[in-house]
């Protein structure tokens, strides 16, 4: 518990530093996006910044898991377009954040860091929640004694599916 105190001290006194540093006469810090940049000068700026960059964090990891949410099925080519609109996104969310870390501000990449994890703790724990609902309808229908046809249509649609591959695994940055 003290190491996290001391950790959120140190990170609260080196932005504090920089506020300070960035009110007087020295420059701001550079923020750079894609198709845009910010000065950062004051603490409501930062803490702009900050929100956005931990949004922009889930948002990956979340439009990754829907990638890997659409299967690839044999004789449905169409889904190949809504794939690779995702993937456009994910890229551009994934540049962006990588330029925002080239600021080298380290209380930034800290809090891209951040984004990135609390992205993949909801990825986690929807992937938690699908599989029990799965597991859950299983014994249902094993229960029930229904488990005949469905068995078959799980099998059939198991043999159209193609091999997944999987974008949640990919980096970042």
């Amino acid at each position: 518990m003290s190491s996290t105190s001391a950790f959120l001290g140190s990170f609260y006194e080196s932005h504090q530093r920089l506020v300070a540093r960035s009110d007087s006469s020295s420059a701001p810090v550079y923020l750079g996006l894609v198709f845009k940049a910010y000065y950062l000068r004051t603490t409501r700026q930062f803490a702009l910044a900050y929100f956005f960059l931990i949004v922009l964090g889930i948002a990956e990891r979340l439009f990754s898991l829907a990638i890997d949410s659409i299967p690839d099925k044999r004789g449905q080519p169409w889904r190949i377009f809504p794939r690779a609109c995702l993937y456009f996104v994910v890229t551009m969310i994934r540049y962006v954040l990588m330029i925002a870390i080239m600021v080298v501000y380290i209380p930034m990449f800290l809090v891209i860091c951040l984004g990135l994890a609390l992205g993949q703790i909801a990825v986690e724990v929807i992937r938690y929640y699908l599989m029990m609902r799965r597991i859950r309808n299983k014994e249902r229908r094993r229960h029930a004694g229904d488990s005949s046809p469905s068995e078959t249509e799980d099998s059939l649609s198991d043999k159209n599916e193609l091999p997944k591959q999987s974008h949640i695994s990919e980096s970042c940055c």
